[in-house]
């Protein structure tokens, strides 16, 4: 599509259609007294990119309170560390301020250490002399999904963020406090800085009208522009490509439905990747209320899980009027009509390697559904590892920590209710030959030191003695069962796969294997709670 009129997808970000109403919201916070930072949510290819290019450029301007605006597309060259993070954002902010502030840029840009106090100081600076930058982190979630950037890094930047000269806009695909994976990252008050969160979606019937105004050839008659949204739902890409076949097919003059009708149906095939993306990033449990609404046509929204209609509403998927959700986006409907009856057969599903690619994740989600939320915080790692699955198994598997630490702290607090103490007669069993030879119990003893060791492995290794899962020891847990040993254990030599990597790429097939046991941990732990 590099001749289409409206540019869909490409190396180069198009212009801006619409959202005026969301760039007025941002100019204003942003040139307050004292401005705001913001955080952009929307799905992919909502246009973020495009809306933060437009805001860089009109900040660029002239009478703007800006002395520097920097763009920094954390997407590509993703940083994996914190050290990595700061090192990263120094060169881009000095390579940022060269133009408006050549001493400061220079400055920055010849940090060799302490680039974090480097930053600060040349910050001070700016304010001093009352100018201030913005920057604008495009692709936010890539370093978060990771797993691998520390509270102490956020706390960092929640400082940078209090300076008056540093104002923020970020843009994610989720909101900011659903990324979030590492466990003491989550307590860090970086993540209520952002006063504005900006919610990028379909575009409105007023961003519709701004896009017809560039095709002023064209004159759509009475219901056209209806129809045209009753196909696209007003998603850009959509849109956009619906638009692109009506130029390419009649080039001006009226347009009535059903041209806007033959343009969709020919459009189809030509967006039906970027569709089925957006398809796949749903949910299991998106999917199928999908399927159900096509069946109803209409639900109650309160017979839909909140989070469910949020991933379809988002995509222009389905539409809630009053109490009611209704499918909408008849591309999406005539897509999924026309997969015929075998829809859900195995052959079709995992027949290839190919198939088993693309289908695994849909396989996964379906297993975590018939689990309860008994523990958000472990739920949620588990549910966020699925969804990088199948194009990035490494990063899948980062989460790896955050899944056996909380699991472990989860099984002692119900094996041992009364703290992290071992309890006296476990004790008595243990110390009890030739149990006392065993090295965990040896090293208690020697120490005189009874509790719950802080260090995970060792943890491990006690629970293998706990659940009787090694010769000579009895099965003394009063909740925790074999099962769950084997998986916390296999889960722990996963982890150390991964941290370990020296440049070996985890494998998609292992990456399956992996998030496999974490499913099956979860489901153990939540039997062991009810049984």
């Amino acid at each position: 599509m590099s001749d289409a009129r409206f540019p869909i997808l490409g190396a180069e970000i198009p212009p801006m259609l619409g959202r005026e109403k969301f760039m007025q919201r941002i100019w204003s916070g942003l040139t307050k007294t004292t401005p705001s930072h913001f955080s952009i949510v929307g799905p992919r290819y909502a246009g973020k990119s495009v809306l933060l290019k437009a805001l860089e450029q009109k900040i660029s301007g002239d009478g703007t309170p800006y002395c520097a605006v920097i763009l920094w597309d954390l997407g590509h060259q993703t940083p994996r560390t914190d050290e990595e993070f700061i090192i990263l954002l120094c060169k881009r902010l000095g390579e940022g301020l060269c133009a408006s502030h050549e001493d400061y840029g220079k400055s920055l840009l010849a940090a060799t250490s302490d680039q974090y106090g480097d930053i600060c100081e040349v910050m001070d600076a700016l304010n001093e002399d009352g100018q201030k930058i913005l920057m604008l982190w495009d692709g936010f979630d890539k370093p978060l999904s990771g797993g691998t950037l520390s509270r102490n890094l956020w706390d960092n930047l929640l400082d940078l963020c209090k300076k008056p000269s540093f104002r923020l806009v970020t843009s994610t695909r989720k909101e900011l406090h659903q990324l979030i994976r590492d466990e003491k990252s989550v307590t860090s008050d970086f993540w209520g800085i952002f006063e504005g969160i900006i919610h990028l979606g379909c575009f409105d019937r007023d961003d519709v009208d701004a896009v017809l105004k560039e095709l002023p050839e064209l004159i759509f008659q009475t219901g056209a522009k209806s129809e045209l949204l009753n196909w696209t739902s007003g998603y850009p890409p959509f849109l956009c490509a619906v638009l692109n076949q009506i130029v390419w097919t009649h080039g001006k003059g009226q347009i009535d439905n059903e041209m806007v009708n033959q343009a969709a149906i020919k459009a189809h095939d030509k967006i039906s990747p970027l569709l089925m993306k957006l398809w796949e990033d749903c949910p299991a449990r998106a999917r199928d209320l999908y399927i159900v609404l096509l069946e109803r046509a209409e639900l109650p929204t309160s017979a839909a899980g909140k989070e469910e209609r949020s991933s379809l509403v988002d995509k222009g998927f389905s539409e809630e009027q009053g109490s009611k959700i209704r499918p909408a986006c008849r591309l999406l409907q005539t897509h999924i009509t026309g997969a015929g009856p075998d829809a859900g057969s195995m052959t079709r599903l995992f027949g290839s390697w190919d198939d088993y690619r693309k289908n695994i994740r849909n396989l996964l989600e379906r297993r975590i559904t018939q689990i309860s939320r008994f523990d958000e915080r472990l739920y949620r790692y588990v549910e966020i590892s699925i969804s990088f699955l199948p194009n990035e198994p490494d990063c899948s598997l980062n989460h790896l920590t955050s899944i056996e630490e909380r699991a472990l702290d989860i099984i002692w607090q119900r094996e041992f209710p009364d703290g992290r103490s071992i309890p006296g007669e476990l004790i008595a069993y243990w110390t009890m030959s030739p149990r006392d030879g065993n090295k965990i119990i040896k090293g208690m003893m020697d120490g005189n030191t009874w509790e719950v060791p802080p260090d995970r492995g060792r943890q491990v290794g006690l629970l293998q003695l706990l659940t009787g899962s090694i010769n000579g020891f009895e099965c003394k847990a009063k909740i925790t069962t074999k099962d769950t040993y084997t998986l916390v254990n296999a889960i722990h030599s996963y982890r150390n796969r991964t941290e370990h990597a020296e440049g070996q790429a985890i494998h998609l097939g292992t990456a399956v294997a992996v998030i496999m046991s974490c499913l099956e941990l979860l489901a153990c732990l939540d039997r062991e709670k009810r049984e």
